[in-house]
């Protein structure tokens, strides 16, 4: 990292970390010292980068991604060994090619050579792989035959047949593609002892939705692949079904909400997000969040809605029904943007000094910006910590701070928000990378029809930049409240879902 990028991030952990009263700056930064490494984390053992060939060459779907470091030597790694084949050669470590498909697209996974050398030695028995074998390893990995690997290394054909069969005799024989698959399956043994991505049993959000929207109902499916998954059903049976992508928190749905709910006939299906409203502690990385976001939507369009779905996504909801269009869009009725993360304002003078060091942060350095979040939510357990870390995000917005003193009154008193805010940390991680780093490509899909409902005092994605953006999109309708901030509820609930309604009655055109 270069002096300039040092010192920026340096700056956004200072701003991040702005709002703590003084000492708790040092404790924060002797936990991450102290701390073991995420293993899912970017920075970590492995990293999962989401990909579209175009002539056996792949480009990064993330905007993070096509900017980084790690981007640019795997670019001159490509363009050293001259084809995909099955992964790239890095000289720390390789990437694996997974050719994509209907449910996901085309991936690289990039490994340390720690990773891989580790995992060959519980294979080998402890017998050690010299440099030229481990060379060799890899290069079996990412699908090169001995000739390949001859040329590529500029030694002769009967130099890597020699190191073969020295590998082969410590890995227990077998092909090339035999020993390359041994060393991988011990590999990816060895990430699902400590990185799963199934979601247990979790009845937390039964309890929370019992004690806070007693007139929600909750149920589980379980997808195809085996895992559980969570939604929240509010509104009439008989209403018409909308899948409802949450923000990083899920409203406040009181009485008169659900009165408009009935009155419109609308039946809001809330797939909950890994880590929402959860007791859970196992953490996913990016892609894997997303994977799991698209196929709990999945689940809600088959089991409510039939072959196509009317999609609405609040806010920090917007990446998920983004990626979901973008992966399915013969699946997507219709997509309603309600508070959409466009462009965000990162600036202290506008968004704040905390809320622009973690977009920072959260862009340039997950692994420390996962243990800040973690580390604030230890420290928000009363309601009146909560309360001053919210005012110091919207306090230049008079709308969204009206919406917090909501909250903190009756019937609540902030305990609602609170329980909600530290029961979701795993998922407000990723919702808050999502809102600083929005991904708009490949949008919209023909035949969706789109809207975007924004509130007109919105400061972080102003309706000005949702306007333009609407524009480049090819003319999609903008509709404002004018008394709204970023937060949609309470006061602003029942105006927003009026407006949807009539968007799906195509009055709103």
């Amino acid at each position: 990292m270069d002096d300039a990028a040092s010192e920026e991030l340096t700056e956004a952990l200072a701003h991040a970390l702005g709002t703590l009263q003084d000492g708790l700056t040092g404790s924060f930064l002797k936990s991450v010292g102290s701390g073991r490494s995420d293993p899912g984390d970017p920075a970590g053992a492995w990293q999962i980068i989401d990909c579209q060939l175009t002539g056996r060459v792949p480009h990064p779907l993330k905007q993070a991604d096509r900017h980084s470091a790690l981007w640019r030597d795997l670019t001159h790694a490509l363009n050293r060994q001259g084809e995909l084949r099955g992964g790239i050669l890095l000289d720390d470590g390789l990437a694996l090619f997974v050719p994509g498909g209907s449910e996901r697209p085309a991936r690289l996974i990039v490994l340390r050579d720690s990773t891989l050398f580790d995992a060959a030695g519980e294979v080998t028995g402890g017998l050690t792989l010299y440099p030229s074998e481990q060379r060799l390893l890899k290069q079996l990995v990412c699908g090169f035959n001995l000739v390949a690997a001859a040329t590529l290394d500029g030694v002769s054909h009967e130099t890597k047949r020699s190191q073969f069969k020295s590998l082969a005799r410590k890995l227990g024989g077998g092909s090339q593609a035999e020993i390359a698959g041994r060393a991988l399956s011990r590999v990816f043994l060895e990430i699902a002892s400590f990185s799963g991505t199934g979601v247990s049993q979790d009845d937390y959000f039964d309890d929370l939705l019992r004690e806070f929207a007693p007139g929600a109902r909750t149920l589980r499916l379980r997808s195809r692949a085996g895992r559980s998954h969570r939604f929240v059903e509010i509104g009439p049976i008989g209403g018409r079904p909308v899948v409802m992508l949450h923000p990083m928190v899920l409203p406040d749905f009181r009485n008169g909400d659900l009165g408009a709910l009935d009155t419109l006939a609308l039946r809001l299906i809330v797939p909950l997000r890994h880590g929402a409203m959860s007791q859970e502690t196992v953490a996913l990385g990016v892609s894997a969040h997303l994977d799991h976001a698209c196929e709990g939507i999945d689940l809600a369009r088959r089991h409510f809605c039939g072959e196509q779905a009317d999609i609405m996504a609040c806010i920090s909801g917007t990446a998920y029904g983004l990626e979901y269009a973008r992966r399915h869009p013969d699946r997507v009725a219709s997509l309603a943007f309600v508070g959409a993360t466009v462009k965000p304002t990162t600036s202290r003078t506008t968004a704040g000094r905390l809320r622009s060091g973690l977009f920072t942060l959260s862009m340039n350095q997950w692994h420390v910006y996962s243990r800040l979040m973690d580390f604030y939510v230890r420290r928000i357990r009363r309601p009146e910590t909560l309360k001053q870390l919210l005012l110091s995000v919207y306090r230049p917005n008079l709308a969204d701070v009206a919406i917090i003193g909501a909250e903190y009154g009756a019937p609540f008193g902030g305990e609602r928000l609170r329980k909600f805010f530290t029961s979701s940390v795993q998922s407000i991680k990723h919702d808050f990378y999502h809102q600083a780093l929005p991904d708009w490509s490949g949008f919209p899909a023909p035949g969706c029809r789109t809207i975007f409902l924004h509130g007109a005092q919105d400061f972080i994605h102003s309706a000005t930049d949702v306007r333009a953006l609407a524009q480049s999109l090819g003319g999609v309708p903008v509709v404002t409240l004018p008394s709204a901030g970023q937060l949609l509820y309470h006061d602003h609930f029942e105006a927003v879902i009026g407006l949807y309604r009539g968007f799906l009655e195509h009055r709103l055109e």
